[in-house]
């Protein structure tokens, strides 16, 4: 019998419908990522400065070393169009014992195996980041004012549209304002807490914590226009709902805090954020992160955000982008005969956005003390991956222009 035409019509709507949602649930679902550029640091690399690391011994490891480490990369930002400052953290991992680790922006030229480099990375100069004109209202480590690893934590940072540099700091934690050649413009910058008082760690020198030690300001990113900073918490503040994590704007001019935009909200509360990067005026990626390494690690993946779209508890929205323990790599680009590329580091702490395709991703090396990749200590990967679905990128952001 011939089917009357309303139900070929209704049912070429379904399948139509059917299709459709099928399209929209697949194109929401991440896809692996492509290995298409490896360069890597010797772990024991050494750039110049005073000796470094008194006391330390891990790994087959003993300072002092000859020298400072050339490591704990944990922001990185465009020098140019072949290189990058990275930005370096307190050191070894507590103020105790960083007093001699000098704290630096290093630049550094990867020659990316992949795209007709050799795999290696080259230093070409760094910033010393100090306090001569004695903003800093306490006691420093040196009397010469240089900074270390004693005095602060950096892990963030950005350029803003002057030059100067924005660090994130977890100790205080702080926003610190540098000039372009490193030197301190103000006195750290405190962050407001909306129920009275600050956000402070238990190394603030004024005590009264709220939130963990080593929770700071993991993350930032700067909008396209570089007017408006977007810095992330690490650690949930005392009062907030457990894994949530505050985003903060502030002026990128003046540092002056402009309230809390959002909350990132971790997949699982004892995860880690590790870095942010620009898309566009609303859209960010993230790095999440277990707190594991080699094979215990389990999660470390990126994330897109959008701060205008948050839900009833003012979590921005997020989408997975990738899987950094579930990369291809067809070319063997990191040679041990295998199609599938893992980066299993417990730190993984820089996040570039290179184009609509294209992301720079990086570990900390937390030297000597991580055995990602057995039997050796870490050595720092700057690694290049192209996604599977472009990214709606403002036109300011990515590669510097020719």
């Amino acid at each position: 019998m011939k089917k009357p035409f309303y139900q070929n019509w209704i049912g070429g709507i379904a399948i139509a419908l059917l299709t459709f949602f099928c399209a929209l649930k697949l194109s929401a679902e991440p896809s692996q990522a492509t290995l298409i550029g490896f360069a890597s640091l010797p772990a024991d690399s050494f750039a110049i400065g005073s000796h470094a690391g008194a006391g330390i011994s891990a790994n087959g490891r003993s300072g002092p070393f000859k020298g400072q480490p050339l490591q704990g990369f944990s922001a990185v930002q465009f020098a140019d169009r072949s290189s990058f400052w990275f930005l370096v953290d307190n050191g070894f991992g507590a103020k105790d014992n960083s007093a001699d680790f000098l704290l630096r922006l290093y630049r550094v030229e990867p020659s990316f195996r992949g795209q007709g480099g050799n795999g290696t990375i080259k230093l070409i100069s760094l910033i010393q980041l100090a306090d001569p004109d004695r903003k800093v209202p306490f006691r420093l480590t040196r009397t010469d004012r240089t900074l270390t690893g004693a005095d602060f934590d950096p892990e963030s940072f950005v350029i803003a549209k002057d030059r100067s540099l924005w660090i994130g700091d977890e100790f205080g934690p702080y926003l610190l304002h540098f000039d372009r050649d490193g030197k301190l413009l103000e006195a750290p910058i405190e962050i407001p807490n909306p129920n009275g008082g600050f956000v402070r760690s238990p190394q603030n020198p004024n005590n009264q914590s709220n939130l963990s030690a080593s929770r700071g300001f993991e993350s930032m990113a700067i909008n396209p226009d570089r007017t408006i900073l977007y810095s992330m918490l690490e650690g949930t503040v005392q009062g907030d709902p457990n894994g949530f994590l505050r985003i903060y704007k502030a002026n990128a001019t003046t540092g002056e805090f402009q309230g809390i935009v959002g909350y990132y909200k971790l997949e699982n509360p004892n995860h880690l954020a590790g870095d942010m990067s620009v898309i566009n005026e609303n859209e960010y990626l993230v790095v999440e992160r277990d707190d594991k390494q080699g094979d215990e690690a389990k999660f470390k993946k990126i994330y897109k955000i959008n701060l205008i779209k948050k839900d009833e508890n003012q979590a921005v929205e997020k989408q997975e982008v990738l899987d950094l323990l579930n990369i291809q790599d067809p070319n063997d680009l990191y040679p041990d005969g295998k199609n599938q590329f893992r980066f299993p580091f417990q730190t993984i702490e820089d996040i570039l956005v290179m184009d609509a395709n294209t992301i720079l991703v990086a570990n900390d090396n937390n030297y000597p003390f991580t055995i990602a990749r057995p039997p050796g200590i870490d050595n720092t990967e700057i690694i290049l991956l192209r996604l599977s679905q472009s990214l709606n990128l403002d036109p300011r952001i990515g590669l510097p222009k020719r």
